[in-house]
C-alpha cells in the first residue's frame, strides 16, 4: 500500500484577517443604512394617529397658503376641517380626530405637533 502526499479533502477558508475586515465593513454599512433611515423618517412619525395628523396638517397648510381673503381659513376653523375629513382619504380614516386636529392647527398657523395626538 503506497500513500501519495496528503489526501485530505479539507479546503482552507478565508483568513481571520479577511473575516475581520468583512465584519467591520458589514457593521459600517448597516450603521450607515440605519442612520440614513433614521434621518429620513425622524421627521415623519410612523404611528397611524401621527400620520393622520400630518395629513390633516398638510391640508390645513394648503388652505392657509391659498386663501387670499381669509374666508377659506375661517370656514376651515368653523367646521370645514371636520366636514372634509370624510373625503380626506385613507390616512384620515385611521384616526379622523387626529386628522381634524392637524388641519385646525395648520389653519390657525400653529406649529406641527403630531406626537401629542
Amino acid at each position: 500500500m503506497v500513500l501519495h502526499g496528503d489526501v485530505s479533502t479539507h479546503v482552507r477558508g478565508p483568513s481571520r484577517r479577511s473575516l475581520a475586515i468583512a465584519a467591520v465593513v458589514t457593521v459600517a454599512v448597516l450603521a450607515a443604512a440605519t442612520l440614513a433611515l433614521v434621518s429620513h423618517f425622524n421627521d415623519r412619525p410612523v404611528w397611524s394617529q401621527n400620520v393622520a395628523y400630518e395629513a390633516g396638517y398638510y391640508r390645513g397648510q394648503q388652505i392657509r397658503k391659498t386663501d387670499r381673503t381669509g374666508e377659506a381659513v375661517a370656514e376651515a376653523v368653523s367646521g370645514g376641517c371636520a366636514r372634509s375629513v370624510a373625503t380626506a382619504g385613507k390616512k384620515a380614516d385611521v384616526a379622523p380626530d387626529s386628522w381634524v386636529r392637524g388641519c385646525l392647527d395648520a389653519a390657525h398657523g400653529r406649529p406641527s405637533t403630531p406626537n401629542s395626538a
